[in-house]
């Protein structure tokens, strides 16, 4: 019987997909806390007026680490408490984790405007806190890297849907997303009339505690 060679468990031999190399993204509400506010968002854009041009095609984006930056740190501490789960989930043998961050900016779009796919390299996680999410503002989707075949999109379709190009979600106000900081990901066109906004950022693991 073939077994994991990192674990030892054998391999199931009953004619079973073993489906590999899965992504674990971390998902959870704050549930009506408004850790980041309108208010907060709006103070921010007034202190930077000018958008800077990263993955955002129109709209508004700040920034990275903007001067009130300390005013932002009820949503550092919620993402620390939150990778600390989302790591345990993962199996961590260092449940204490020391993290820093790596980079905060707020992103305001509009109507029609939307962020391309993109990554952030040469960090360790990265994430997505939504502030105001509007009716028919926008999915936010993660697509899968490298080639695939055609043949099992064409003729399995949403039999298997963690194999398709992209996984796609719609959130909600207070949705906190986390994952590795290399897979990519993009947010499709905000067709509100009011804004879509949230708030993006990067973050490593320093360390333990003792």
């Amino acid at each position: 019987m073939a077994k994991d060679a990192h674990t030892g468990a054998t391999l199931p031999s009953d004619g079973t997909n073993l489906n590999l190399f899965y992504d674990p993204i971390y998902h959870v509400n704050d549930g009506g806390e408004n850790i980041v506010d309108v208010d907060l968002i709006m103070a921010t854009r007034l202190i930077h007026q000018n958008s800077m041009e990263f993955s955002n095609v129109g709209g508004y984006q700040s920034p990275t680490n903007p001067k009130n930056l300390d005013k932002f740190q009820r949503l550092y501490d919620f993402v620390e408490e939150h990778l600390c789960i989302y790591m345990q989930n993962q199996g961590c043998s260092k449940p204490r984790l020391k993290f820093t961050g790596a980079g905060l900016w707020i992103n305001i779009n509009g109507r029609g405007h939307y962020n391309k796919v993109h990554n952030h390299p040469e960090t360790h996680f990265s994430g997505i806190y939504y502030v105001q999410v509007p009716e028919h503002s926008g999915a936010l989707y993660f697509a899968r890297d490298g080639s695939r075949s055609f043949q099992i999109e064409a003729l399995c379709g949403d039999a298997v849907p963690e194999y398709g190009p992209l996984f796609e979600v719609m959130p909600d106000k207070g949705d906190l997303f986390i994952f590795p900081s290399e897979l990519n990901h993009g947010v499709y066109p905000n067709y509100s009339r009011q804004d879509r906004i949230s708030v993006s950022f990067n973050i490593n693991i320093v360390g333990w505690a003792a």
